[in-house]
């Protein structure tokens, strides 16, 4: 009995700590990540502010190419949407939000059992010597739930890296036209 009440105790102390630490990590994550293209905006942009064209470069795809889409009736400007569910890839949808060709894609990013959480993120075309600066961002809040700020510790190793590689992709897409 005392080896039970060991036990329970120490995971009642576990929960605990870790419970109180997740009360001061972040309440929200940003990630952003460039690439130099070179290009004109107006090459470019279609590719990033045309949701059907994304296939061409998202590493998502690229990890899940057996993913479904499903397209809204408008795929690009303000309210153009689509949603995916992949068994790498997961479930969620994404919609636009600002629309300013040719410098600006802004989205909303829902994932499934993140609904309270959504994600904002940007495509920003910004001129750069003999081509352009793409920036994509990726920001939010994880609202009242403090067990999901831990996730934001791994926001930079789990969204990095597919940031660098659909840019990389990007790039290698424009330049080679």
């Amino acid at each position: 009995m005392k080896v039970l009440k060991f036990i329970l105790g120490g995971i009642a102390v576990i929960f605990i700590v870790v419970f109180t630490v997740s009360l001061f990590l972040s309440k929200s994550y940003y990630l952003e990540r460039s690439i130099e293209i070179k290009a004109p905006a107006e090459n470019i942009y279609p590719l990033i502010g045309e949701l059907r064209n994304w296939s061409q470069w998202s590493p998502w795809h690229e990890l899940d190419p057996d993913m479904s889409l499903t397209f809204g009736s408008t795929t690009t400007g303000v309210g153009g949407n689509y949603s995916w569910f992949g068994e790498e890839a997961g479930e969620g949808k994404i919609e636009i939000t600002e629309f300013e060709p040719p410098d600006k894609v802004a989205f909303h990013l829902i994932f499934k059992g993140w609904e309270d959480s959504p994600s904002t993120c940007a495509f920003n075309l910004t001129p750069s010597g003999d081509g352009q600066t793409v920036s994509w961002s990726f920001s939010g809040e994880f609202s009242g739930n403090p067990i999901k700020r831990y996730f934001g510790l791994l926001f930079e190793t789990m969204v990095g890296g597919e940031y660098e590689k659909g840019l990389a992709n990007l790039k290698a897409l424009v330049e080679a036209e």
